[in-house]
């Protein structure tokens, strides 16, 4: 999977052990394991400025409407980082769990990236994995 790839997933498991219908944002993929982000469009305090909102409640990057293929305001969530492994996220494509969206423009995911790097969140191992996937 790759680093800006956005997709809904029918059966996400939040870190709380419930599951739900989410989409969700490749940050970067080392072997077999891929380091995502969710995504939300409630505000719940977030900012409104286009970009990383780090001082915010929640860490966070904003991509208001026409920022990019999401049509609705939406928030990438950079307080929580989630692991896929790539068996199960394929398995979850072929059970048509897990659909495409769309791809974020490089420069996008690269802001993305760098902002999710500066996470107090993010653990050394998920840092490890965006950093070796850097978008130029």
């Amino acid at each position: 999977m790759n680093p800006g790839s956005v997709f809904f997933d029918e059966e996400f498991v939040f870190h709380d052990g419930e599951t739900g219908e989410k989409l969700f944002v490749i940050l970067g993929t080392v072997g077999t394991v891929s380091v995502m982000v969710k995504t939300t469009s409630q505000q719940h305090g977030r900012g409104t400025t286009f970009g990383c909102q780090p001082a915010d409640r929640f860490h966070n990057f904003f991509l208001p409407p026409q920022s990019c293929y999401l049509r609705g305001t939406t928030w990438v969530c950079l307080n929580e980082f989630y692991e896929l492994d790539s068996k199960r996220a394929l398995q979850k494509r072929f059970d048509g769990k897990i659909k495409p969206v769309c791809d974020l423009e490089a420069s996008l995911i690269r802001a993305i990236q760098d902002c999710s790097l500066i996470s107090d969140d993010i653990s050394a191992a998920h840092a490890d994995i965006v950093r070796a996937c850097l978008v130029s």
